[in-house]
């Protein structure tokens, strides 16, 4: 299929020990609104012992940490291990190259162990390896009234408003709870685990003090009956991400739109099923338009959720690797966000994947003034390098 270009490198100098496949994304996300950026949003400035740009974290200071740790292995004698880094340019659109690709030449992909390098460090600033990932289900609701826009004054009371049903609509898909109001929609997920929850516990009221912080909510909402990092990770979620119709210029026109849309995105836990999840969504938005609106609902994407393994031999040298380097023990975690191509890594090639990554939890990835501490980055080199040489040792 057509898209942006893969890159892959690899170094197969180490016969006879594994094989290390490490994964990155080259593309960001849209610096929009660029008034907000204190500096030129593509052009790096380092202020106060932070890199700023955008991607500085969101994937390319990452990626260019695990780079310089295998340049240095290069130029110190030779990698422990072979390496294959590989690279993709759609992980922000969840495109279908890589998946494409992956399942393609899986045949030659053979891989000992999958580093995502494409996370980071906890709310403490603790080094954290995620055990799981939400699945992603993003949509469009399209509403379409009348043939044109109208005046407000000579149709207003009986043509059809395709923006305010739409906004009963979306406002209809969440009760005042935080509930999930799609039949069927919590039907198949799958609790976390006691250990877990009570992890969890421990720490809930100091998570959601940091959530609070770097949110810049005054109270944090959601489903109730669950801790905070429970919804935050292991629940799924539903969220209006845009509307979009009629006039939204300066000043005022009175007009009734033709059309409006709106950008739904869900996140999904083990065992739900973006396609059945999708069937209800398309069959539940017609029981609540009115007569006058059509409404389609539009896929933009589906990835499942995935949950990997904290014990797979590229795990543990990682753990260790990151404590060496950044002096604390390593966090186990869910991620409330996708990788879309975890699932992917996993179906094609068999191998344990371990996802981590070094971006603070206060980067701003997807927004204004995204950015990467330089000391993270630098600590971020040694520990891929103390990773890379203890994954290469032979096994006891």
């Amino acid at each position: 299929p057509e898209g942006h270009p893969i890159v892959v490198a690899e170094s197969n100098s180490a016969p006879g020990r594994p094989h290390l496949t490490i994964y990155g994304h080259y593309d960001v996300q849209p610096p929009d609104p660029v008034d907000l950026w204190e500096s030129p949003p593509f052009v790096p400035a380092v202020r106060d012992g932070h890199l700023y740009a955008r991607g500085a974290a969101d994937n390319k200071g990452n990626h260019m940490a695990a780079v310089k740790a295998v340049e240095h292995l290069i130029a110190s004698g030779g990698l422990p291990v072979n390496v294959r880094f590989v690279l993709e340019g759609e992980e922000e659109v969840n495109g279908v190259s890589l998946p494409h690709f992956l399942r393609e030449h899986a045949a030659l992909m053979k891989t000992d162990a999958v580093l995502l390098w494409d996370g980071g460090f906890d709310e403490l600033l603790r080094p954290t390896i995620f055990t799981g990932l939400r699945g992603l289900l993003y949509i469009e609701l399209h509403a379409t009234g009348p043939a044109v826009d109208l005046h407000s004054g000579l149709f207003g009371g009986i043509a059809p408003n395709p923006i305010n049903t739409l906004a009963r609509i979306v406002g209809e898909l969440k009760d005042r709870e935080g509930r999930i109001t799609i039949p069927g929609y919590y039907d198949n997920v799958r609790p976390p685990g006691e250990e877990e929850l009570e992890r969890w516990r421990q720490e809930d009221e100091r998570f959601a003090a940091e959530a609070m912080r770097m949110s810049g909510a005054r109270v944090l909402e959601g489903e109730p009956g669950f801790l905070n990092y429970e919804r935050n990770t292991t629940r799924p979620t539903l969220d209006a991400n845009g509307i979009v119709g009629g006039f939204v210029g300066e000043g005022q026109k009175t007009v009734i739109p033709s059309k409006a849309t709106a950008k739904i995105s869900m996140r999904l836990v083990p065992d739900q099923d973006w396609k059945a999840i999708l069937a209800s969504i398309e069959s539940y938005v017609q029981t609540l338009t009115t007569p006058g609106v059509r409404v389609e609902v539009k896929l933009l994407s589906g990835t499942p959720p995935v949950v990997c393994t904290a014990d797979s031999p590229a795990a543990m040298a990682l753990r260790a690797g990151l404590k060496e380097a950044f002096g604390k023990e390593t966090v186990l975690a869910r991620m409330g966000a996708s990788i879309p191509v975890a699932v992917d890594f996993q179906e094609a090639l068999g191998a344990p994947i371990v996802i981590s990554g070094i971006e603070q939890a206060d980067a701003a990835i997807h927004s204004p003034n995204e950015h990467l501490q330089v000391d993270q980055y630098h600590r971020g080199i040694e520990a891929l390098i103390r990773f890379i040489c203890r994954f290469g040792e032979p096994a006891q």
